[in-house]
Order: C-alpha cells, then structure tokens, then sequence
C-alpha cells in the first residue's frame, strides 16, 4: 500500500513541478519595444536640435549620437521628415560647471558638468506630443580640467541623455 501512496505521490511531485516550469517559462518569454509600437509607427526623423549653450558643434555631436543610437536599435528606420511618422526635435539648453567639491580653504578641487536638453517627441500622424521634458545629466570633472576633458564630459552626459531619449520614445507607449 505505501509503494501505492509513494508512486502517486511522485507523480504528483513531478506533476507540480512540470506545471510551475511551464508557467515560469512562459511568463519570463521574450521581451521587446517593437511590440508596444502602434503598427503604424515604422519611422523618426531626428531634427538638428537648437542650441543654446555657448559650446559650438555640440548639437551636431548629439544628433550623430540619437541617429547611431536609433539605427543601431533597429526599432524604428530614422527617415527624412517628409517620410517619418514621429519627429524629434529639442534644444541644448545648456552645459554648464558647478563647484562639487570644495576644500579647506574654499578650494574646489572637483566640478560637476551639467548638461541639460530638451526633447520633445511628436507622432505625426495624430499631432500629438509623445513626451516633451528635459533630460540632463551630470559628470564629475576635475578642477583643474582642460578643454579636452571638458569635450569628453559633455560627450559622456550626451551618450546618457541620447539613451534616455531613445528609451523615453520607444517606452511612451
């Protein structure tokens, strides 16, 4: 009688376990953006954004960046105006350095690069805006930086801001 009980017990036990592997599986199936895009939604064009900081060629620097960032990611064909369905537009509002660390003595001896951009993205189709907010980003530089190092901190907040834009688009819906 035990050797009865044991058996359905097991298959029981194995039951309970085919069962929850099953649901786990299916539930943590695969994941993509491209999904949560209404189907009409192929293209974006990336407008040069304005710039309002007193850095010269940065938006370029940005733009190159949000285009990279949009074709690598393959979700959406970045595209003329004329042919997209959502445009992105925005300003460099500014890139500026505040003191972060200050010394004995007043000394600061670590700066904080601020970038600040604008974005906004709209579906051209229904005119609506799909998010118009800043982003900024924030990296430490040293006191005593050149203009080398000062290009490089805006280069790495710009890669920052660029993925928050990018993920803000693809994630609106």
């Amino acid at each position: 009688m035990s050797s009865i009980v044991n058996k359905k017990w097991i298959k029981f036990l194995l039951f309970t376990g085919l069962i929850f592997t099953a649901l786990t599986f299916t539930s943590c199936g695969y994941y993509s953006f491209k999904g949560s895009l209404p189907s009409y939604i192929q293209s974006i064009a990336i407008s040069l954004f304005d710039n309002q900081a007193p850095d010269p060629g940065v938006p370029e620097e940005l733009n190159q960046l949000l285009r990279d960032m949009f074709i690598d990611d393959n979700t959406l064909k970045v595209v003329d105006e004329s042919k997209a369905d959502l445009l992105l537009t925005g300003t460099i509002q500014s890139i500026r350095v505040k003191p972060a660390v200050v010394r004995a003595g007043e000394q600061v001896t670590e700066d904080q690069l601020v970038v600040t951009v604008k974005a906004k993205c709209e579906d051209l189709k229904t005119g609506k805006a799909l998010f118009n907010k800043p982003f900024d980003y924030s990296v430490p530089l040293d006191a005593t930086a050149g203009l080398d190092e000062r290009q490089q901190a805006i280069s790495e907040a710009f890669k920052y801001i660029a993925e928050d834009i990018l993920n803000a688009t693809l994630g609106a819906w």
